[in-house]
């Protein structure tokens, strides 16, 4: 019985690699590109102004290895038969840090790494152009960090988790706030493989508290330097489904989670 199960695992690895890993070799970047006070595209702000395609800084296309390498590994379970399940004994962890009123994250094109010093970070410098709000198949948080600034409150679950908490999560998110994104993420310990985060602040969980994530989102959605901000993104590469307008509220998100108390 053991060697079947190996076997499955190995086999599911292998095909599920076969099927998932993204060939990124035709979206690499000349890494050519120095922006400065005498570029169209210079923004005192930001260092480079948001929203404006351009192919030698960021298309929204053109070199996405340089945030995520195709590999499956942050949107597949290489573990199939042990999904992760809610523990009732692990309490969820907020976590917020305090930012400066006159704090602005810097954008950066496509020819330069953008690290961060948190495995889910809150916060930071990433691309100019922004995730369409959604549910993606996978996205960098060097994309939806920008989303946060302006206001988004961002799905993490764990490859592993069990499909029905991770959809008991989504229909929670989807019923609050237009400005989401949805994305798996490895990054997520097993202990708590589900996350929502907004500016400056993550909320962590074993599970889905549904009181707990209403409460978040009604507290941290929309904060942010451009927080009001409701202009759609430009970036879809793996969009799985575009965000719609919450009924009951509107495309500026005027009443966030209106059908839950």
């Amino acid at each position: 019985m053991f060697w079947l199960c190996s076997l499955f695992v190995s086999i599911w690895v292998e095909f599920s690699g076969a099927l998932g890993h993204e060939d990124l070799s035709a979206h690499r970047h000349p890494r050519n590109l120095a922006v400065g006070p005498e570029s169209a595209l210079y923004d005192a702000k930001h260092g480079i102004k948001m929203g404006v395609p351009n192919g030698g800084c960021d298309d929204a296309q053109t070199g996405l290895d340089m945030d995520w390498d195709g590999s499956p590994t942050e949107y597949v379970c290489y573990y199939p038969t042990k999904p992760l399940i809610p523990n009732r004994k692990t309490k969820s962890r907020l976590e917020c840090v305090h930012l400066a009123s006159d704090y602005l994250p810097r954008h950066f094109c496509m020819n330069e790494k953008l690290t961060y010093n948190a495995s889910i970070p809150t916060h930071g410098d990433h691309r100019p152009l922004w995730p369409k709000f959604g549910e993606y198949r996978y996205v960098p948080p060097q994309r939806w960090l920008h989303n946060i600034e302006h206001g988004s409150v961002v799905m993490l679950y764990h490859p592993c988790t069990h499909h029905r908490v991770v959809d008991k999560l989504r229909q929670i998110v989807k019923g609050c706030l237009r400005k989401h994104i949805i994305t798996p993420s490895a990054a997520l310990t097993r202990k708590r493989p589900l996350a929502l985060v907004a500016w400056g602040c993550r909320l962590t969980m074993s599970g889905v508290n549904e009181t707990e994530v209403v409460q978040f989102i009604r507290d941290k959605g929309l904060k942010g330097p451009e927080g009001s901000l409701p202009k759609e993104g430009q970036y879809d590469f793996h969009l799985l489904e575009q965000a719609q307008v919450v009924p009951g509220s509107d495309e500026r998100d005027g009443h966030i989670c209106p059908h839950y108390s």
